[in-house]
C-alpha cells in the first residue's frame, strides 16, 4: 500500500508557477499551514492551497511550500535504498518545472559539492570520464553561453526528493550550472522534481 510522504526540505517557488497548477479539490491530511504541491503518478502535479496563500500572492512572490508524493511503506523504501540498482528502478520524474531562487537551493544543501572549471565533468564512473582539457572546454562553452543568454529556464535542474538514504533531498543534475550561476550572479533558476523511495525521516537527523 502506497503512503503519502513529503520532501525533506521546504521550497520557495514563484507564485506565478504555482498558480498554473490545478487545485486539488480535497485537502490532504496534513498539519502543515503552508501550501502543498502534490506530485501525481501521471507525471504532473496539483496544488493544495487550503489557506489561499498562493491565490492571494503576487505573481513574483516566492511561496514556501512542501512537496508531497506517494511511495512505498518506509521499511520497503529502506530495503530498496540498500540495493542501489533496484532503487534506481523506482526513481520517477515529473515534467512540470518551477522557478526558485538559487540561494534557497544552496542554503538547503541540495548540491553534492561544487563544480568549477578545475573539477568540471570529472566523474568517478569510468564510462563518462573525459580528459581534463575536454572537460574545461565544455565548461567554458557552457559558461560563455550562460553569460551571453542568461539561464535557460526551459532546461531545468533536477532535484530528487528523499534521494539520500530515502530521507534527504539532493540535487540530481545541474551542479555545473549552479557553479556558473554563482560566478555570474544569476539569482533565479528552474527545477523539476524526481522522487526516490522514501524511508524514515528521523534518518535525516543522523546526516
Amino acid at each position: 500500500m502506497k503512503r503519502l510522504v513529503f520532501s525533506s526540505e521546504f521550497y520557495y517557488i514563484k507564485a506565478a508557477d504555482l498558480k498554473q497548477l490545478p487545485l486539488k479539490d480535497k485537502a490532504l491530511q496534513s498539519d502543515l499551514e503552508i501550501p502543498l504541491v502534490l506530485l501525481r503518478k501521471e507525471g504532473n502535479a496539483k496544488l493544495v492551497d487550503a489557506k489561499g496563500i498562493v491565490a492571494t500572492a503576487k505573481d513574483d512572490d516566492f511561496i514556501k511550500v512542501k512537496i508531497a508524493y506517494y511511495t512505498f511503506p518506509a521499511l520497503i523504501g529502506l530495503l530498496l535504498c540498500l540495493i542501489k540498482p533496484l532503487k534506481r528502478r523506482y526513481y520517477k520524474s515529473y515534467w512540470i518545472s518551477f522557478t526558485v531562487r538559487l540561494d534557497d537551493i544552496i542554503q538547503a544543501k541540495l548540491p553534492r559539492g561544487e563544480r568549477n572549471a578545475e573539477n568540471a565533468y570529472q566523474w568517478t564512473n569510468k564510462r563518462w570520464q573525459i580528459s581534463k582539457e575536454e572537460a574545461q572546454k565544455r565548461y567554458a562553452e557552457l559558461r560563455a553561453s550562460m553569460q551571453k543568454k542568461g539561464y535557460d529556464k526551459k532546461q531545468p535542474m533536477f532535484v530528487m526528493l528523499n534521494r539520500k538514504f530515502g530521507a534527504k533531498d539532493q540535487l540530481f543534475q545541474g551542479h555545473h550550472r549552479i557553479g556558473i550561476c554563482k560566478e555570474l550572479g544569476i539569482t533565479e533558476v528552474s527545477i523539476l522534481f524526481w522522487t526516490a523511495p522514501a524511508t524514515f525521516q528521523w534518518l535525516k537527523k543522523l546526516m
